[in-house]
């Protein structure tokens, strides 16, 4: 089912808050005293205004993805690199993107991998550390806030770095690859996830419509296809040949909300109403971006290889 016929998802979760017989009218009640602006406001104040990830948000992205997953395609989509990289107790991998800890525990729960992870957000920073704490994985998998703007890594550290996308948001992508591809050993790996761009022309009318809507501190910053890879062969990588994985995002995303519309009560569904038709819109921007043709998501692989002789 393609979540492009948007207005059925949108309606099948908006039919369950209202829709029933309506109610004969009651007597007004008698009207009471005006209050000033400064008594309306206490107690009133939003400890998450202003927030990317505020806690009734999270709340309904890790039902939608998976527990410790704020992006679409959890655990399988972790799965899925795995066995690519041959990762084991004896190796070390960069991550970039910890969102919440997920990935961290299920690459180690299948490999053992020792791992040092980055997150731009500073609230799913102190969150996922916490979860790495309460999973006694504080020293083997430990999250480091970082814009990744400026990143400063050591060289030949680590054997793979990986990312779900973690690089989306990051401006400065020259950098931020340059200190990753540096920081790999020889025959080192990056493989990564994001969202880019098919071609070098502007962002179509979807595309743009769903970056318009993406708040600042979290504004994507796209990238076409052909510039990853250019920019991946300069740093002296070796580059496989990318995966459009576009229609797997879709299915991920629909999964989740099915899955979540099919496991909630209704009184669940009712005290959540507004944060999940804001997620819906959220992700049906995205998605029709993607539809449209003007947004991929894509996964690339690159292999690090000698230094070149001077």
């Amino acid at each position: 089912m393609a979540i492009g016929k948007t207005g059925g998802l949108v309606g099948k979760v908006s039919g369950l808050f209202g829709g029933g017989k309506a109610k004969a009218a009651k007597p007004k009640p008698k009207s009471k005293p005006k209050l000033t602006s400064e008594q309306l406001s206490v107690g009133l104040a939003d400890p998450d205004a202003g927030k990317v990830w505020p806690a009734k948000r999270l709340n309904i992205v890790e039902k939608l993805w998976g527990e410790g997953f704020v992006t679409p395609g959890g655990v399988e989509q972790v799965e899925k690199m795995l066995p690519l990289l041959e990762l084991d107790s004896k190796k070390s991998a960069l991550l970039l993107g910890a969102g919440l800890g997920g990935i961290n525990e299920t690459i180690i729960e299948r490999t053992g991998t020792w791992i040092t992870s980055l997150e731009r957000d500073p609230e799913l920073a102190k969150m996922g550390m916490g979860a790495m704490q309460r999973a006694g994985l504080k020293k083997q998998a430990p999250i480091h806030l970082s814009t990744m703007e400026e990143m400063q890594l050591k060289p030949k550290s680590f054997d793979v770095a990986l990312s779900f996308e973690g690089t989306v948001t990051v401006k400065d992508k020259k950098a931020l690859f340059t200190a990753v591809c540096e920081s790999l050993r020889v025959n080192g790996e990056f493989m990564f996830t994001t969202l880019v761009l098919p071609d070098i022309n502007p962002p179509n009318e979807q595309v743009q419509a769903w970056i318009d809507a993406e708040p600042d501190s979290a504004k994507p910053h796209l990238w076409p296809i052909e510039a990853q890879i250019g920019l991946l062969n300069a740093l002296n990588m070796e580059v496989r040949p990318f995966d459009d994985i576009s229609l797997d995002y879709k299915r991920w995303v629909m999964t989740g909300f099915m899955r979540f519309m099919s496991t909630i009560s209704k009184t669940e569904m009712m005290e959540m109403a507004g944060d999940l038709l804001a997620e819906v819109e959220y992700w049906t921007r995205r998605v029709t971006a993607i539809e449209s043709g003007g947004l991929k998501v894509c996964r690339f692989h690159a292999i690090r290889l000698p230094d070149k002789r001077k």
